[in-house]
């Protein structure tokens, strides 16, 4: 979600290195046909879901939605509940060593807002090499955003959405179990 925030105001200059829509892409006919249709994950009159790849062992298969467009997924979604898809976010680090990464990461994060009006901007700056202090427990394993208060880690959301966590806007540390990965989830019949 950091890359949707610190390029907002710069979306449409830097259309050649980014998409401002990072969730999905809309692919041509032509684009399509260079995909080979891995699985068919749900077929109606409506609209179509695939799992395709660059050839018949692409062992890293995106998902596609097609409708009235076509929209290309990310590697890093997958479909679920018979409509919706979740595309996950990039990892806050890659490495799986040091103690912020057992069993899933714990995440510093500093929102900010910079600038003057009209040039305000807002993000969320991250640091993900430490772990509270005096933090001797056990962490949780239930999906969710948890936040560390008082020297208690609370589950403040159930769900590991990007859009829970862009409700809470508070500085601190967070716990992001399992992947230790955000997502959004897109509902594929609300597609147009």
């Amino acid at each position: 979600m950091l890359k949707k925030y610190s390029f907002y105001f710069f979306c449409g200059v830097v259309v050649l290195l980014l998409s401002c829509n990072e969730d999905y892409t809309v692919i041509s006919t032509d684009q399509f046909n260079e995909f080979v249709v891995l699985d068919t994950l749900r077929s109606t009159t409506e609209s179509s879901v695939y799992l395709v790849g660059t050839s018949a062992t692409d062992k890293s298969p995106r998902i596609l939605v097609k409708n009235s467009k076509m929209y290309l997924f990310g590697y890093d979604s997958s479909f679920e509940q018979d409509s919706i898809v979740y595309n996950y976010d990039l990892a806050f680090v890659i490495d799986s060593n040091g103690s912020f990464r057992k069993n899933g990461i714990w995440v510093y994060s500093d929102f900010y807002t910079e600038g003057t009006f009209p040039f305000q901007t807002k993000g969320i700056k991250f640091n993900v090499d430490s772990i509270p202090p005096n933090w001797r427990s056990k962490v949780p394993t239930t999906e969710g955003i948890y936040f560390y208060e008082n020297n208690v880690l609370n589950r403040i959301s159930k769900e590991q959405s990007n859009e829970q966590f862009n409700k809470i806007k508070k500085d601190g540390f967070y716990f992001f179990p399992k992947s230790g990965r955000l997502y959004t989830k897109i509902n594929s019949n609300k597609l147009e």
